[in-house]
């Protein structure tokens, strides 16, 4: 048996020849099989382990019935798993028990101050906690830059995911940078498929987070990488104002679709110039080179003649060169 669970080849093969010859010794199935029992014992073992095959007292196996072997086999551990959700769930339950206390003490006398400055770490994330999860209708955000790995974490992820599923609407608005990281990527696309609406703009001003426009959580701008503040803002001008700023940077970014389509299509031109370019290398006239890529030859002479433009050359052969030294007659990748 692989590593994965599957059964090899001859593990099937030795228990498909077992239901033609039940009650058969190794020797006699290998034989069959043009194989040496000694070649059988592992795969015999493996079927046995999953409860497919029995053996008696004389070393003869029968075959078992695959509905009856997953039976016997998973049903301790179907039990287990059963057992482990219930504890899981039942420490869930205990935790989201205190949720109304700790809700209580967050949104006591403090609801009641205009601006509220927090520096300690933990107190920030129970801070972001809190509102997260009594957001109600709409979560506006704002992240310039990369998002740090701690933002896309499971938690993070688990907590987002959560929120969508709550029916909260979710807008969010990033600079173009973020869809630079692999991860970050990643993040992006499984929110938009679960809901959230995602812009992207060339630059947006420090990051910040807008809950049912009722509170913006703004961080504390300070040059030492290793300090971090959040203010907590009730005062109704100031997030109307953060609001306001957010629908205009919002109204000139471009929604996550229009720049996946954008990307590809820029893909799919760079793909298309590295094919002229390499054929150019190789010494193609622009005639052949449309009639194997299927373009015109008007476009091929535009990419050669925006290339030459663009690296400085005088003449095709030049240009050849140039683009085979700085590899760019190589197939690019969608990252």
């Amino acid at each position: 048996m692989s590593e994965t669970g599957q059964l090899s080849d001859l593990e099937v093969e030795l228990y498909r020849a077992l239901l033609g010859q039940p009650g058969s010794t190794l020797s006699q199935i290998a034989e069959k099989l043009g194989s040496t029992a000694g070649d059988l014992d592992k795969p015999a073992a493996a079927l046995a382990d999953m409860g497919l095959v029995r053996g008696d007292a004389a070393d003869r196996l029968v075959a078992i019935s695959p509905m009856l072997a997953e039976a016997i086999v998973l049903g301790a551990e179907d039990l287990e798993l059963g057992a482990r959700r219930a504890a899981a769930e039942a420490r869930r339950n205990a935790i989201r028990g205190l949720v109304p206390d700790w809700n209580a003490v967050l949104s006591g006398p403090a609801q009641d101050v205009a601006v509220d400055v927090i520096s300690d770490q933990t107190a920030m994330a129970n801070v972001l906690m809190h509102y997260a999860d009594r957001c109600q209708n709409e979560l506006l955000s704002v992240a310039p830059g990369r998002l740090p790995t701690t933002r896309i974490d499971s938690r993070t992820r688990i907590a987002n995911l959560y929120s969508l599923r709550r029916g909260v609407k979710t807008r969010a608005l990033y600079q173009h940078t973020a869809l630079r990281d692999r991860a970050s990527r990643s993040y992006l696309y499984e929110l938009a498929e679960n809901g959230a609406k995602i812009r992207f703009a060339s630059s947006v001003p420090g990051r910040s987070l807008v809950v049912d426009r009722d509170v913006a959580l703004l961080p504390i701008p300070t040059n030492d990488a290793g300090t971090h503040g959040l203010v907590v803002v009730r005062e109704p001008n100031v997030i109307a104002w953060v609001v306001a700023t957010f629908e205009q940077l919002w109204s000139e970014a471009s929604p996550i679709e229009e720049v996946i389509h954008h990307e590809r299509d820029e893909t799919e031109l760079d793909h298309t110039r590295a094919a002229i370019l390499r054929l150019m290398a190789e010494g193609e006239k622009d005639e052949a080179i449309s009639r194997r890529l299927s373009i015109s030859v008007r476009t091929c002479r535009r990419h050669i003649a925006d290339y030459m433009a663009q690296v400085g050359a005088t003449s095709r052969f030049q240009a050849g060169v140039i683009a085979a030294r700085a590899g760019h007659t190589d197939t690019p990748t969608l990252t």
